[in-house]
């Protein structure tokens, strides 16, 4: 089973850490310490003299784990629980079959281009929304402490200055 795995491994398309590392601009140990946490993830495929070698399916998900942590929103854990849930390696696998149809050596950046744009779009337009939904939320509690304050102005100012009642005129003067 294991030749098979090295067989497979020298068929595809492999990148060293200090490519990957290069091409995600992050330290080799940041490559290191993700393919520790996100293991279950990534292929860890090591060639013959032991040196990690990550086909293009690992440099995706790698590059989906810069973006959630440079986003600074989610934990490892969520991390984790975001690449599960987003079927990440079926969506991968048809980039890098196309790759090997090709039969030619591509740069990472060509198989990772589209599906990092596709990524970018749907941030932006979730962001966007986001946008919105506080200004929208902004304005209102806006309005909302304009009109407590103003109630608590007219308050206060009544009980500081009460309204002078006029006097009472004599009866016999009109």
């Amino acid at each position: 089973m294991e030749a098979v795995d090295n067989l497979q491994t020298e068929t595809q398309q492999t990148y060293s850490l200090s490519e990957v590392s290069k091409y995600l601009n992050v330290s080799e140990g940041t490559v290191r310490n993700w393919e520790r946490g996100f293991s279950e993830f990534l292929s860890n495929y090591r060639n013959r003299y032991n040196h990690r070698t990550f086909t293009v399916e690992d440099v995706q998900v790698m590059e989906r784990v810069k973006g959630l942590m440079e986003s600074r929103l989610f934990t490892q854990s969520g991390i984790k629980h975001m690449l599960s849930n987003k079927g990440f390696s079926a969506t991968s696998s048809t980039s890098v079959a196309t790759v090997q149809q090709e039969g030619t050596a591509t740069p990472i950046q060509q198989v990772v281009s589209p599906m990092d744009e596709e990524y970018k779009e749907r941030l932006l337009m979730a962001l966007n929304s986001l946008g919105s939904e506080i200004h929208s939320l902004r304005r209102e509690m806006r309005e909302d402490l304009k009109g407590t304050l103003k109630r608590e102005i007219d308050h206060l100012t009544l009980l500081l200055f009460p309204p002078s009642q006029p006097k009472k005129k004599s009866w016999w003067k009109f």
